[in-house]
């Protein structure tokens, strides 16, 4: 018994050791009632957006989900009794974009950012929108399910002196969502026009 136990042991350290990558993605198989199979690729990225000023100044909040996982080596710790349940999460790193459709700038203050029982008021809150442009900054962190396919989340913000809040739920996109939406021709389903390849706005 105790020669098997060094051998799990061996093989855990062996595993961590060969297999240090980093796990991010999901594969979801279905099958619907005819019989026909598919199957969803989820990839690290959330995202949604909303106008804060319709046809001038939009939002979009993006999440990475950001997990050091090893499949096999998970395998391994779970018959061993090693596995716990913080390997249900993962990091959710939170960025917000402002896509400024003006030809000025336009500060804008974010003053908390709410998912779930969760939120964090960002050391750098101040995001000065600049003209024509998507301009983006990482505000903060979240601890998500690891599994999850969407999020919601809620930030509060200032702009022109009012605050206001916005509330969006974030979508896990797939590898062919990302493709279609984010890709060399690729247009976002937001509700502005964007013409890729660039941070550049018309």
């Amino acid at each position: 018994m105790k020669t098997m136990k060094i051998i799990h042991y061996l093989l855990a350290v062996s595993l961590l050791t060969l297999a240090g990558c980093s796990s991010t993605t999901m594969t979801v198989d279905s099958t619907d009632a005819t019989g026909q199979s598919t199957r969803k690729v989820y990839t690290k990225y959330y995202d949604a957006s909303a106008w804060l000023v319709s046809k001038h100044l939009g939002m979009s909040v993006v999440m990475d989900h950001e997990k050091t996982r090893i499949p096999i080596v998970s395998g391994v710790q779970q018959s061993l009794g090693a596995l716990g349940s913080s390997d249900s999460y993962a990091n959710g790193k939170v960025t917000v974009y402002l896509w400024n459709f003006d030809s000025q700038t336009h500060p804008v203050t974010i003053l908390l950012v709410t998912s779930g029982g969760q939120s964090f008021t960002p050391n750098r809150n101040v995001i000065n929108a600049l003209p024509k442009q998507k301009t983006g900054d990482a505000v903060g962190n979240f601890k998500i399910f690891d599994s999850g396919t969407s999020i919601p989340i809620k930030i509060q913000y200032e702009l022109n002196g009012k605050r206001a809040t916005i509330e969006l739920k974030l979508a896990r996109r797939t590898e062919e969502e990302l493709f279609r939406y984010f890709g060399p021709n690729g247009n976002p389903p937001y509700p502005w026009p964007w013409y890729g390849g660039n941070d550049q706005l018309r």
